[in-house]
């Protein structure tokens, strides 16, 4: 194996200790902000080991590739399939774990081109050849600018619903008749980012709510759910199981089996 691919072989492995890393400190690290993450659906954590696989394969991948327009190109085609994969029902991961395998993906290809370039110089024997420098590809810039604005906005509007969320403020509650759960409707905190959240604001949605047992302990939210979009005709309420509010389309309903 050349010096080249085992640098690359490094700094990708490098890239999948940190994913572990950073996963292991920001799901804790999230659950003590907001409370959980409260995601819909089953099998969610089958679905994380997948993602993990993927991103290793895909690492495993790019160091056996030279030019750099088809790694940003998969690098690209890896983000685009996490959304896929995870939105709508999963949008706080989607938007968490796009960043992340991008960012990391991206930056590991960045940073073992310029270790390479380094050590082909310092290698060089004395009064050879000057090594001759290629103009980056247009193609290879574009999609390294289009790789790296996919990351921005994914960290940007995740960092946007999670300032909201941790600053919103309470408006009302309501409790089931059996008095095992009670939810709280709130109102984001946007407007306390001045011009940028007030911006925000008009693309998200005016209200959200919570769920949570009556122990306090947090089982549903709408903050996350892409699919749900309140306007606050009137405030959220239950009826059995059954959390109903004011949706885009008149009434909607969210069924909560443990407040049965």
């Amino acid at each position: 194996m050349n010096s080249r691919r085992v640098i690359g072989l490094a700094v990708h492995a490098l890239a999948c200790v940190i994913y572990i890393v950073l996963n292991g400190y920001a799901v804790p690290a999230y659950k003590q902000l907001v409370g959980g993450l409260t995601s819909r659906g089953v099998a969610i954590g089958m679905a994380m080991y997948l993602i993990f696989y993927f991103f290793v394969s895909l690492n495993l991948i790019l160091v056996f590739i030279q030019r750099q327009a088809i790694q940003f190109g998969l690098v690209i085609f890896m983000m685009l399939t996490i959304l896929f994969y995870l939105l709508p029902q999963y949008p706080i991961r989607g938007l968490a774990y796009c960043a992340l395998t991008g960012g990391l993906a991206v930056g590991a290809v960045l940073l073992s081109n310029a270790l390479n370039s380094l050590y082909t110089r310092w290698c060089r024997p004395a009064g050879g050849q000057p090594l001759t420098i290629h103009p980056r590809r247009a193609t290879s810039r574009l999609l390294l600018i289009t790789a790296l604005i996919g990351v921005c906005i994914c960290t940007g509007l995740l960092g946007l619903k999670i300032f909201g969320g941790a600053t919103a403020e309470p408006i009302t509650r309501h409790s089931n008749d059996s008095g095992e759960c009670y939810l709280v409707t709130y109102a984001p905190g946007y407007h306390k980012l001045g011009l940028i959240g007030r911006v925000f604001e008009l693309f998200a949605g005016e209200y959200f709510f919570r769920v949570y047992t009556a122990d306090g302990a947090l089982l549903e939210s709408s903050e996350w759910n892409f699919r749900v979009t309140e306007i606050f005709g009137g405030p959220a309420e239950f009826n059995g199981s059954t959390v109903l509010y004011s949706g885009t389309q008149g009434y909607e309903d969210w069924w909560v089996p443990e407040c049965a």
